[in-house]
C-alpha cells in the first residue's frame, strides 16, 4: 500500500509569462543515507534506452506520491527502494520525474503538465530550437531531478540537490510541434570565481549535432549582458572540453582573420572582443600552434605573446574550422533590457 500523500498548499499566482506548475510546493528532494552507492546502469528517457556513464545519487527510496510533481496521476512508491548493481530507472522526458517501473512512467506520460510547454521563461527561439530559463529557487524539484539525470553522464558534476543558487537554461528542440529537452547548462546567480557557466550537457542521443555550441554561445551572450569576461567552471568534462575548444577556436579565428587593423593583436584585445577569458584565449591559440613568446629583452625579461595570423589561417584550413560559427542567431535572443 503506497504511503499517504501529504497535503499540498495552493500554488501562488504567476507573476510573469513563465510557465508555472501546480506542484511547486512539493517537498524538495534530499539525499538519503546510502544514496551515493546506487549503481544505475541504464535509464529510459521517454522512449529511449540510454546506458549510464557514471553513478548518480538518486534517492530512490523517496519515489512516492510526494515526489511526482508534474502530473495529477502520481508515480506510485516503488516496491524495490534499494536498487541492485544492475538497476534501470525510467525518467519522464518533460519533467524528469523518475521511477523504477516502466508501467508507472506510461501512466504518468498522458498527464504530465510539462508535455505541452517547457518549464521556465523563454529567452531564445530560432530555427526550431529554444532556450528556457528556469530558476533553481523557484522550481527546485525540477532542477534537482534534471541535475540527478545529468549526473549519470557527467563525472565532474557534484551539485544535485542544492540548486537554489543556480539558474538553469534548457535547450528545447521542436519537431513538428513536439517539444523535448535535449540538453541544458546551469550557472551560479553570483559566482565569486567569475565563472559564467557551472555545468553543461547535451543528452547522449542528441550529441554530435553541434547543439553544445548553442548553449555555450548563449552563456557568453548572458555574460556580455552582465559586462563579465569569464569562462566555464573547471575542470570541464571531456565532452565539455571538446565543445568549448571548438567554440573558442571558431570565434577566435574569426576575430583574428577578420581583423582589419594592421597593428599586432594582443591577448587583451581578443579577450575584450570575444568576452573569452584570457587564459582560455591563450590555451586555445596554443592548441592551434598560433602563439609564442618573443625573444627576451636585453635584461633577460620574457617578451609578450606573439600571435601568428598565418598559423591561424593554416590551422583553420587543415582542420576545416567553420570560422565565426558561434552557434546562435542574435535575432533569436529574447532577453529583457
Amino acid at each position: 500500500m503506497p504511503p499517504p500523500t501529504r497535503p499540498r498548499p495552493k500554488p501562488k499566482a504567476s507573476k510573469s509569462t513563465t510557465t508555472t506548475i501546480s506542484a511547486l510546493t512539493t517537498p524538495k528532494l534530499k539525499p538519503t543515507k546510502g544514496s551515493a552507492s546506487h549503481r544505475i546502469t541504464s535509464v529510459v528517457l521517454g522512449s529511449q534506452l540510454i546506458p549510464a556513464w557514471y553513478t548518480s545519487s538518486y534517492p530512490l527510496k523517496a519515489i512516492s506520491t510526494d515526489h511526482d510533481s508534474y502530473s495529477p496521476f502520481p508515480l506510485a512508491a516503488s516496491t524495490n527502494p534499494y536498487p541492485t548493481s544492475c538497476e534501470r530507472i525510467y525518467v519522464c522526458e518533460h519533467c524528469f520525474s523518475y521511477t523504477l517501473e516502466a508501467s508507472e512512467l506510461l501512466l504518468h506520460k498522458p498527464f504530465c503538465l510539462l508535455s505541452e510547454e517547457p518549464l521556465g521563461k523563454l529567452v531564445y527561439a530560432h530555427n526550431g530550437f529554444s532556450i528556457y530559463e528556469v530558476d533553481g529557487e523557484e522550481h527546485t524539484l525540477f532542477c534537482q531531478c534534471l541535475s540527478l539525470f545529468a549526473k549519470l553522464f557527467l563525472d565532474t558534476k557534484s551539485i544535485s540537490y542544492d540548486v537554489e543558487p543556480f539558474l538553469f537554461y534548457t535547450l528545447v528542440e521542436d519537431q513538428q510541434g513536439r517539444k523535448r529537452i535535449v540538453g541544458f547548462f546551469s550557472k551560479e546567480k553570483m559566482s565569486w570565481d567569475g565563472n559564467i557557466l557551472a555545468c553543461i550537457l547535451i543528452f547522449p542521443p542528441y550529441q554530435r549535432r553541434g547543439l553544445g555550441k548553442i548553449l555555450i554561445s548563449f552563456s557568453y551572450v548572458l555574460a556580455r549582458g552582465e559586462g563579465k569576461i569569464g569562462g566555464p567552471e573547471k575542470p570541464l568534462s571531456d565532452l565539455g572540453q571538446r565543445g568549448y575548444r571548438s567554440y573558442w577556436t571558431s570565434v577566435l579565428a574569426a576575430a583574428i582573420l577578420n581583423r582589419k587593423l594592421k597593428k599586432p593583436i594582443t591577448i587583451t584585445d581578443l579577450s575584450q572582443e570575444t568576452w573569452i577569458h584570457q587564459e582560455d584565449v591563450v590555451a586555445t591559440l596554443r592548441s592551434m600552434g598560433a602563439i609564442g613568446r618573443g625573444a627576451p629583452n636585453a635584461a633577460g625579461e620574457p617578451a609578450g605573446w606573439i600571435i601568428s595570423r598565418s598559423r591561424v589561417r593554416e590551422f583553420v584550413a587543415a582542420a576545416g574550422v567553420k570560422v565565426g560559427s558561434g552557434g546562435i542567431a542574435m535575432e533569436g535572443i529574447m532577453l529583457d533590457g
